[in-house]
């Protein structure tokens, strides 16, 4: 019972935010631009990442002496 509450309260909650965005401009810009800040930060630590699996992918050959 109490799932079926809290679920009917989060689609109660996202059709009423979804309704203020759409008729508010500013608030749509304002999520517009958080979005994008968003996919920088993302994209910015999978570069990270990827800078960081590529260091640690070479191999160092060990040097043998003879």
């Amino acid at each position: 019972m109490r799932k079926t509450f809290v679920f009917i309260a989060g689609v109660a909650a996202g059709v009423y935010l979804s309704r203020h965005i759409e008729a508010n401009p500013e608030t749509k810009r304002a999520l517009n631009e958080t979005g994008v800040k968003i996919k920088t930060f993302a994209n910015a630590v999978t570069e990270g990442y990827k800078e960081q699996e590529a260091k640690a992918s070479k191999t160092v050959k060990p040097k043998i002496s003879k």
